[in-house]
């Protein structure tokens, strides 16, 4: 007959073994805050087996280490958010795969430990910057025989923010598109319509007038393209996201520009780091955003009088593959790099700035993100990033 605490453990084990696999599912369809809960309910869990651990051990002889092999952490590696653990006096300790891989190490944390240290103990703040990226903090705190000691699980946001910031900015475009062009539309109309009725005078007045409208009709014609073009910001779809290798995509994009016999005396050189993973990505939208940018660093060089070169690399860390695009054009001046990825912000004397804000919608859109980056080996460097989830 099965013991009565032995039964619990099972059970506790159960339900450890299906929020864990609540969590994977959370986090692969992005609801975070399900994520956060079913990470919650792991804390606990997994604080009532160590509890029951400890007691375990205290009322057993002494027996050899198991490491990570007994049920409760096999459940717990199993989990997609970096589980920690802090007990008072102590430096806090990697609980299962998915923060030994975080934080790179097999037990103890160094790496990142003061920024953790501050989190975890109080006043305890709800977010943690860490490594580049914002993460949520849950936080529980376990008594046990031996004393308290704290669990903490860390969801990666920061993904979620680069989507609504997205989402937000395609809002704004298109309220603000929706209002210039209920106005632009009229003014433009009437602006011909008054030039149709001064076709028949004539002196200088008239000659004036007429100029004056076709100017107004011509700027009208002018904005409204513009307006245009940053609508279509606005309607950008949904990512329809497929596993996507990056390093075959910028190869595949970068053919469209190395075959074409107008770009014969541009360098283009192309280097992929050995192991970068396969990301959830929207196939032609990120080639349309890698084409923009190769695009922009191939004008970039138009002026050089010397070797015209564009470079490329894909990389990756923990958490992200980043596709750098660099150029050895003149550069962005100072001036101008500050502001450079706000609304209507161009470099080219007859741009609209949509190219640039379009590719950096497409890797928000993502839960990645496009910047610019002060490199000194080259002029100008692009990269985007893009989470890698699983």
């Amino acid at each position: 007959m099965v013991s009565e605490p032995r039964l619990r453990q099972g059970l506790a084990l159960l339900a450890l073994a299906l929020s864990a696999a609540f969590v994977g599912d959370a986090v692969n369809r992005a609801l975070w805050a399900n994520a956060a809960l079913g990470a919650l309910v792991c804390l606990i869990l997994f604080a009532y087996l160590m509890s029951g651990d400890r007691a375990a051990a205290a009322a057993s002889p002494p027996s050899a280490p198991t490491g990570h092999s007994d049920p409760v952490h096999v459940f717990l590696d199993q989990i997609p958010l970096p589980l920690i653990s802090l007990a008072p006096g102590g430096m806090p300790q990697a609980v299962n795969r998915a923060a030994r891989a975080l934080f790179e190490t097999d037990d103890a944390i160094v790496r990142g430990r003061e920024a953790l240290l501050s989190a975890l103990t109080p006043p305890n703040e709800p977010r943690l910057d860490l490594f580049g990226r914002r993460y949520a903090l849950t936080l529980n705190e376990v008594q046990t025989e031996d004393g308290a000691f704290r669990l903490a699980t860390l969801t990666d946001v920061q993904s979620e923010i680069y989507r609504v910031e997205a989402a937000t900015l395609r809002d704004t475009l298109q309220v603000l598109g929706h209002e210039i062009m209920n106005s632009l539309t009229p003014i433009s109309s009437l602006a011909d319509i008054a030039r149709d009725y001064l076709s028949p005078m004539s002196g200088e007045a008239a000659d004036h007038a007429r100029d004056a409208l076709t100017t107004l009709s011509r700027r009208s014609a002018s904005l409204t393209r513009f307006i245009d073009a940053y609508r279509a910001l606005a309607r950008l779809p949904a990512p329809q996201l497929q596993p996507v290798h990056p390093g075959r995509l910028v190869e595949d994009v970068l053919s469209f520009f190395t075959r074409n016999p107008a770009m014969a005396d541009i360098r283009f050189d192309l280097e992929i780091e050995t192991g970068v993973p396969w990301v959830a990505l929207d196939e032609a939208q990120v080639g349309q955003a890698l084409i923009n940018i190769i695009t922009n660093a191939v004008e970039a060089t138009e002026s050089n009088t010397g070797l015209r070169q564009v470079s490329l690399q894909v990389s990756h860390t923990p958490h992200d593959v980043v596709i750098r695009i660099a150029d050895n054009g003149e550069g962005i001046a100072e001036s101008v790099r500050a502001g450079l990825f706000m609304t209507f912000t161009t470099t080219k004397p007859h741009g609209s700035g949509t190219g640039l804000n379009l590719a950096r919608q497409i890797a928000l859109a993502h839960g990645g993100n496009l910047g610019l980056l002060d490199e000194p080996s080259a002029s100008t460097v692009f990269a985007f990033t893009f989470p890698v989830t699983g």
